[in-house]
């Protein structure tokens, strides 16, 4: 059965739905930590730290509250996939500035979109997977939420190798080239990391 948490996160998305302004901006914000989590990864990878992410998600926030109209959906997961393809068309549109082309790429955008899923789905298998296995999809859904919001809390080093190691998959020796620091310390930094989101998710 569906904690108190689920079920108001899932009345909060029908309210939004229904037209509730105040509904939506309170549902964005909490996917908030998570989109800054998939706009890392892709400004790491195809930007090299010309956008924030921060600024990107205000920018996702701003266009779904234009385009909450266009949602046909009417669960959280399809919801959150909606988002994300928000999201990758402000980062193509931020890469085509980054490259020097305004010309609108299709196919930028779909890959832009495949790899913002592939990251999710690793963030799930790779982190929340490793919580308690929730009963239901919408449980797992306010997890992951709420796992984001835990490692947006982090310390920016330890923030930064849980990203590339388990959500990017990269073997420490890239991650360690990507954070100018040696292997044995990015190792560390990652177990340390790794307890320390731990405890934010359980202070218990």
């Amino acid at each position: 059965m569906a904690d108190s948490s689920s079920t108001a996160l899932h009345e909060q998305l029908k309210q939004a739905i229904a037209g509730d302004r105040d509904a939506l901006g309170g549902i964005l914000t909490r996917h908030g930590s998570y989109l800054k989590m998939l706009a890392s990864t892709q400004i790491h990878q195809r930007l090299r730290g010309k956008a924030d992410p921060s600024d990107m998600v205000q920018e996702t926030f701003l266009e779904a509250h234009k385009q909450i109209d266009t949602f046909r959906g009417t669960s959280h997961a399809e919801f959150t996939g909606w988002l994300r393809g928000i999201l990758a068309h402000l980062l193509a549109k931020h890469f085509r500035k980054y490259i020097g082309t305004q010309q609108r790429d299709i196919r930028l955008e779909q890959s832009l979109n495949q790899e913002l899923d592939q990251a999710s789905g690793c963030f799930e298998r790779g982190l929340v997977a490793k919580l308690d296995s929730p009963s239901t999809k919408l449980m797992q859904n306010e997890t992951m939420l709420a796992l984001a919001t835990a490692l947006d809390a982090l310390p920016v080093d330890y923030r930064t190798v849980i990203i590339l190691r388990n959500i990017q998959g990269l073997p420490f020796k890239e991650v360690a080239l990507a954070m100018d620091k040696s292997v044995d310390s990015v190792e560390k930094l990652w177990v340390r990391g790794l307890a320390k989101l731990k405890l934010e998710m359980d202070p218990q």
